[in-house]
This record gives C-alpha cells, structure tokens and sequence, in this order.
C-alpha cells in the first residue's frame, strides 16, 4: 500500500513537471519573428520597457518583467527538489544555461528576440524558486514533507497560473 502510494505521489510529481516544461515551450517558442533579432546590453530592455521611453513597450513592460522572472521559479524549485546538489550556485547556473540555451534557440529559428535581459530575468526567477525551495527545506526540516508539500502546491499553483495566463491572452 505505501509502495502504491509512493509511486502515485511520483507520477503526480513528474506529471505536473512534465506540464510545466511543454508550457514552459509552448510560451518560449510559441512566435515566429520576421527578422532576427539580439540585445546583448544589460538591462537596455528592462530600462527602455519601464522607462516608458516607448509606449508599445511600456503597455505590456510588466508583463513581460514578471512574465521571465515568474516562468522561471518552478524550474528553480523542481531543479532544486530533483538535484541531489542542492547548492545554490550549481542550480543557478543549470537555470542560467537554460535560459541561455532558450535566448539563443529563439535567435536561431526566429521563435523570439534574443535578449540578454531575459537570461537576467529568468535566471531571478530561477534563483527565487531556489530560495523558497531552501525556505520551506529549513521551515519545515524534512525533504518528504517539502517533497510532498510541492506536490500539492505545484499542481494547484499550475492551474492558478494556467488559467491567469489563459484569461490574460483572451482579454
């Protein structure tokens, strides 16, 4: 009975990290852009976009700034939870590597704008997801529970997410 169960907590586990990396592609990959595209300047978009220096780019600047630092932190968390290293530097640098293989896949095939801000960006989320992962570890001071905190959190955060992301495309 407790091997059945063990397996079910598993399964829900990776099911909901499964879904979240197919999201995780289908909102990084999703646009094909007519012309290529790279800012290789820290924070110039970040500035531009908050600065209001361009109106298009300031309507949808927050979005974008929260939309990179938040589609990053469930990587940080599951990254964390599933790496037997769980020093900060190391998971950090796997998220940082992800999101650079990202920036230069949607360069590459035009499926974005290659944008050092956006490895910035999602390399904070990243590191956010860490730190709440170390934060409920050092709460709590058992990885089963925080294993099994994250598996009613993660499918319960997904959907929360799911449908704000669906309302806001619809809108």
């Amino acid at each position: 009975m407790r091997e059945k169960r063990h397996i079910l907590h598993n399964f829900v586990l990776y099911s909901v990290f499964a879904f979240y990396i197919f999201l995780l592609c289908i909102l990084l990959f999703r646009t094909v852009h007519p012309v290529r595209s790279l800012n290789l300047v820290p924070f110039r978009s970040i500035i531009r976009y908050l600065s209001g220096q361009d109106q298009h780019l300031h309507a949808f600047a927050l979005s974008n700034v929260l939309g990179n630092i938040v589609l990053f932190f469930p990587l940080g968390v599951y990254l964390t939870l599933f790496h037997r290293d769980k020093r900060i530097s190391v998971n950090l640098l796997w998220i940082v590597l992800t999101s650079l293989m990202v920036e230069i896949i949607q360069y590459t095939f035009r499926l974005g704008i290659g944008d050092i801000d956006d490895i910035l960006l999602n390399g904070f989320g990243g590191l956010l997801g860490i730190a709440a992962y170390r934060i409920l570890l050092l709460k709590v001071k058992d990885a089963g529970k925080v294993r099994r905190i994250i598996e009613i959190i993660a499918p319960i955060g997904g959907i929360i997410c799911f449908l704000i992301l669906f309302l806001y495309n619809t809108l």
